[in-house]
């Protein structure tokens, strides 16, 4: 009776066992199908924007905050799920690697991140930071390596890096610590060189940059009076810009632009248990936006 007694306790034992992993395959199955589902829904919100883009840029040639792409979708339901999700211009945006396109350092862009520097705080530093991150991502060496590099830092004479995928990858550069890429993050954007700035959607910081002698000042009044009126074409800018320019020197129109070409968007989706925050960079050279970059956070 007591053999079998064990007998009946080890069987109901390993039934107990076998029932629990079922269970958990089953789980890790559902999780496995709620990712996936979740998946899809962040993709399409990232096709539907695609689409938005595509329309806007048959219908107008000036690109502004308060076009239709500019409205962020809030989590809607979608039969089981929600997704959600914004565009986000980053043609308004200082192109980071436009300091050295093709790996050949500009001279203009470079002076134009100096003026940046400065407007963020890093007055003192300006032009050595400019020059540094330069030759960091192109392939002119500098002089001599700077203290940060001596401890441990990105060397500034070092090779060629190439091109930034993300602003974040300052850190890597001697001189720039997480205060000040913190102060620059609103500011400033990795994007396939050259690219040109679109006027309407700039920050104030970043006009001052790409404009010598314009105050912050002045830039901030700008752009207010942009929210009344945006800017129709470069003739446009530049004769409003006049009005607040000391000297009266626009800046090199090579540079700048009244459309936007690159934007990041932003999926956000759940489904049963998952949830997804996708972000997709596109590329608006043709009508339809193509990929860049894509990542699941």
């Amino acid at each position: 009776m007591i053999v079998a007694l064990l007998c009946v306790a080890l069987a109901a034992g390993l039934a107990a066992a076998i029932l629990g992993d079922f269970g958990r395959s089953l789980d890790s199955v559902a999780g496995r199908q709620d990712q996936a589902q979740a998946r899809l829904l962040a993709r399409g919100a990232v096709d539907w924007a695609r689409n938005v883009l595509a329309d806007d840029k048959k219908r107008t040639s000036v690109d502004h905050d308060r076009e239709m792409w500019a409205v962020r979708v809030p989590p809607t339901p979608v039969g089981e799920g929600s997704v959600g999700g914004e565009i986000s211009d980053r043609s308004g945006l200082f192109n980071l690697n436009n300091l050295a396109p093709e790996g050949r350092p500009d001279a203009t862009a470079t002076a134009q991140f100096g003026r940046l520097l400065s407007t963020v705080g890093a007055s003192a530093d300006a032009a050595r930071l400019a020059d540094a991150l330069a030759a960091w991502i192109g392939r002119r060496p500098t002089a001599q390596p700077s203290a940060a590099a001596s401890a441990g830092g990105t060397m500034e004479g070092s090779a060629a890096n190439g091109s930034l995928l993300d602003p974040a990858e300052l850190r890597r550069v001697a001189g720039f610590d997480e205060a000040l890429v913190a102060r620059l993050a609103p500011f400033v954007t990795a994007l396939p060189a050259p690219s040109r700035i679109n006027v309407n959607t700039a920050p104030a910081e970043v006009l001052v940059a790409l404009v010598p002698g314009l105050e912050l000042a002045a830039a901030r009044v700008l752009v207010a009076e942009r929210e009344r009126a945006w800017f129709k074409d470069l003739a446009d800018f530049s004769t409003r810009l006049s009005a607040h320019l000391p000297a009266g020197v626009p800046p090199s129109e090579a540079a700048l632009d009244v459309q936007s070409r690159h934007f990041v968007v932003t999926g956000r989706s759940s489904f049963g248990g998952a949830t997804v925050r996708m972000e997709v960079l596109l590329d608006r050279r043709d009508n339809w936006p193509a990929i860049v970059w894509q990542r699941i956070l």
